[in-house]
């Protein structure tokens, strides 16, 4: 309109800024990328410890085996059926020769009574209770020590064995984790 002041009309808008090709690609790719990363080497840590982590719970689980072949059970005087515990001398020595970690080890009996070993160590709540026999793993706290343990209720065969469904002597193995770490 002639005679209007030009200031009370809309500002133009200034001109847009030409992007070249490749920045507006690196635009699309980057910001994914530094999303993925990060996920990518958390994922690749947590699979490389399960893989590092298996033959230290192997040889764990196979100190629970052994372990578990000392239990017996027995008759009490009241006629009862009572586990029994005897560690060999030698095994307790190998037991306490790690320099690396601290190994501890917890026999309990058919009622859960403390039978040997180290009374601090916590006893499995009744949801991981596996079949007897079968070593199961949990990572638990023992004297403020990160720990990993491995545990399996026993099938004792013989005279006075618990009948099926009976409670089972719990056998427990647990190291620190100085050595997976």
């Amino acid at each position: 309109l002639p005679g209007k002041d030009r200031s009370l009309s809309m500002p133009e808008a200034p001109p847009r800024e030409q992007r070249s090709l490749f920045g507006e690609i690196l635009d699309w790719m980057l910001a994914p990328l530094l999303l993925l990363w990060p996920m990518s080497v958390v994922l690749t840590w947590l699979v490389a410890q399960g893989i590092a982590n298996r033959p230290f719970d192997r040889e764990l689980g196979e100190m629970a085996r052994v372990l578990s072949k000392e239990v017996a059970v027995r008759a009490a005087p009241d006629g009862r059926a009572q586990a029994v515990f005897k560690l060999p001398a030698a095994a307790s020595e190998i037991l306490r020769t790690d320099e690396t970690d601290d190994i501890y080890y917890q026999v309990l009996g058919l009622r859960g009574e403390f039978i040997s070993g180290d009374s601090a160590l916590p006893v499995p709540v009744d949801d991981d209770r596996g079949p007897p026999g079968e070593v199961r793993y949990r990572d638990e706290t023992v004297r403020n020590d990160s720990v990993r343990v491995a545990y399996m209720w026993v099938d004792v065969p013989g005279e006075g064995a618990p009948r099926a469904g009976a409670e089972k002597p719990l056998v427990q193995v647990a190291e620190t984790l100085g050595k997976r770490s």
